[in-house]
This record gives C-alpha cells, sequence and structure tokens, in this order.
C-alpha cells in the first residue's frame, strides 16, 4: 500500500513499537449497513469513542520505502515508462499528470508521500463514464521540486486551481486523500465551489492536530506542539528519524543500521545530504490547517470515505461529527481498510464514487 507518510510521534520520541493496523486487500464489498447519509444531532462528543491502547505507528518498512521513492529521494523498481501530460502552474513549475476516460470532470488528489499512481485502480474504473485527472503534487512521484519555489498547502491548492483552469473544467468533482483532501479544502476555502459540482475526502479530519476542545485529530491526541517536535526532530537530523521508523518497523534490521555498521554510516552519511526542507514546510502547514468552519458553510455535497482500521483516524467519531457539521454530506465507513479505503478497496469505492457523482449532477 502506497503510504501517507505520517511520523508517529510516539515512535520519533521513543522508537516504540507499536502495532500497525494496516490497509486490507481489495475485497468484496463488506455486508455491514450502510450508514445514513443525513446530518445527525447538531450536539455530540467530539471524545473518541474507541481509543487505541497504545500509539499507533503510521509506517511499514515497504511503506517507508514507497514514500522515500514517492518523495524523489530513491530510486527503488523498474524504470518508469508511463507517459503522463504536463501543464504549467502560474509559477513556472510543471505538473506532470494523467488524463483517463471521457465524460463530467473528476479530479483525484493524492497523500503525503503517494503519487498520482495512488488512484490508478479507481482512475481505470472512473474511466468508462468520466474524465479523470490525477497529477503528482510538488515534491512527489514525477513533480520533480524547483527549489525557488516553497511547497505549501496553499501552493498545491492553487496548483489544483491552475489545473481546473488549463483544461477549462467546468462542474467538477473534486477528490482528496488525506494530505490531498487538505489541498481540495484549501481549495474550497480559497476559490469556492464556483466550478465545483461536489467533493470528496478519504479519510482526513478537517483538522490534523488536537487540543482541549478538538480530539478528532491525528490518533486523537496529536497536539500541534507534538507535531511540531516531530518536523523539528527530521529538521535537525532526518537519519535518525529516518532509521528509528525503519528500526520499528524491522526489528532484524538494527544491528544493520547502527551507527557503527557500515549500511548504518552510509545512510546517516546519505540521508545527511538530502534535502527535506521543503517537505518539512509543507508539513508546517498542514499542520496549522483547519477547516471546520469551510465544512458547517459548504454549498456542495460532500462524500466523505473512512477507513475503520485507519491507524490515524480509527476509534474516532468522525463519521458523527461529518454527519452533523456539513449540509450535504454522505459518510461511508470501510471496516477493513485502513488510512488508503480507496487504494484497498478500488472497486466499491468507484462504485461508491460514482453513485454519489450521480446523486450530486
Amino acid at each position: 500500500m502506497p503510504p501517507d507518510l505520517t511520523l508517529s510521534y510516539a515512535a520519533a520520541a521513543n522508537g516504540s513499537n507499536n502495532r500497525r493496523h494496516g490497509d486490507s486487500q481489495e475485497q468484496a464489498p463488506s455486508a455491514t449497513r450502510n450508514r445514513p447519509a443525513h446530518p445527525g444531532p447538531a450536539t455530540m462528543s467530539t471524545e473518541p469513542s474507541e481509543r487505541p491502547a497504545h500509539p499507533v505507528r503510521l509506517t511499514g518498512l515497504a511503506q517507508l520505502v514507497d514514500a522515500l521513492n514517492n518523495f524523489g529521494l530513491i530510486r527503488v523498481g523498474l524504470a518508469d515508462r508511463e507517459r503522463l501530460g504536463t501543464f504549467t502552474a502560474d509559477d513556472g513549475q510543471p505538473i506532470p499528470l494523467q488524463v483517463s476516460g471521457r465524460g463530467p470532470p473528476v479530479v483525484l488528489v493524492h497523500g503525503l508521500g503517494c503519487s498520482h499512481r495512488h488512484w490508478a485502480r479507481v482512475a481505470r474504473r472512473l474511466a468508462p463514464d468520466f474524465c479523470v485527472f490525477a497529477a503528482d503534487a510538488r515534491g512527489h512521484g514525477r513533480c520533480i521540486h524547483v527549489e525557488s519555489h516553497r511547497i505549501t498547502l496553499a501552493r498545491l491548492a492553487r496548483d489544483l486551481h491552475n489545473l481546473i483552469e488549463t483544461f477549462h473544467l467546468e462542474r467538477a468533482v473534486l477528490v482528496g486523500h488525506s494530505m490531498g483532501a487538505l489541498t481540495v479544502m484549501q481549495y474550497l476555502h480559497e476559490f469556492g465551489t464556483g466550478r465545483v459540482a461536489a467533493a470528496g475526502v478519504v479519510d482526513q479530519s478537517p483538522r490534523v492536530v488536537t487540543d482541549d476542545d478538538w480530539r478528532l485529530g491525528l490518533f486523537g491526541g496529536c497536539s500541534a506542539q507534538m507535531l511540531m517536535a516531530l518536523i523539528e526532530g527530521a529538521r535537525a537530523n532526518l537519519a535518525d528519524t529516518v532509521l528509528r521508523e525503519i528500526e520499528a518497523a524491522a526489528h532484524w534490521a538494527g544491528r544493520w543500521l547502527a551507527p557503527e555498521a557500515v549500511l548504518g554510516r552510509w545512510l546517516r552519511s546519505w540521508l545527511g545530504r538530502v534535502d527535506v526542507a521543503p517537505l518539512l514546510d509543507l508539513a508546517e502547514t498542514l499542520a496549522a490547517a483547519d477547516f471546520r468552519g469551510l465544512l458547517r458553510g459548504l454549498d456542495v455535497p460532500l462524500l466523505v470515505v473512512l477507513g475503520g482500521r485507519s491507524p490515524h483516524y480509527g476509534g474516532l467519531p468522525l463519521d458523527a461529527y461529518y454527519r452533523s457539521a456539513v449540509p450535504r454530506v454522505q459518510v461511508e465507513v470501510y471496516p477493513r481498510s485502513g488510512h488508503s479505503p480507496h487504494y484497498a478497496e478500488p472497486a466499491r469505492f468507484a462504485r461508491d464514487l460514482a453513485r454519489f457523482i450521480a446523486s450530486a449532477l
């Protein structure tokens, strides 16, 4: 599963080896009863209905390697022969994207540490009925970051705006996963819904960090201070942050990654030369985002898909929050999926999205 890469604050702080709730492989749709699409009571508790017994580590070894590959920090696997189109953002940044199918426009926006490929199996299923756009965000996949351009959530939203303008899209459906969901929300905040027919959010809270009045962010308990400490730790010593995640995912690797081991010395030397400042700048803007006000006044239909086993939000009553807070919302929970239900169950997700669009257009 390609990850939306967010390091566990517990693992980063103390190297804990907590169990990861990963995504399931593609399975038949669950027989569990669909939840109603209408808002619930106006008042509700934001306390988690079921808190994990321990903080959860978010990335396994394979997911960490995949994320580093998507960030362009390593190159693993066969040469990429996929042919992508390109459009140019208003600051001159070339943005690679894949366009497939014909019909009403659907724009799929990937998460942190992923690429347009994260949406490939959904896009393939939608293409017979929709024109599907899936781009690589700056610093991800084949979108090589221009050093003079700072990556922020606002910049990603403006890139989405540039895509919509470049291809003259009207009544587009914007669907984002994790960071991509925040990008969609930022777009709606800045540019409104004039060219948008509907929107979709996949396993994402409208506010990442938590405080005494908001417990529906990461893990149900990740304050701004905790997240900023992680980001600053990565700025100060990326090697220790990454190697701690690898060791937590694969205990056997510990002796190979020790500072005195050949591999450990080489990795520390290489990671010490990697410039991740642009991605950490982006992470800071994600931590600062808060779209609860936007959602309360949203004037287009919203589809929310949550993973019941998500390591980010599993056990938190985000479904109840969305039903009570958003005027026109459909909420689906995939009990067997983790943070990427669209990737774990693409057939079900594509069906749910197509039906939602049919009801919205």
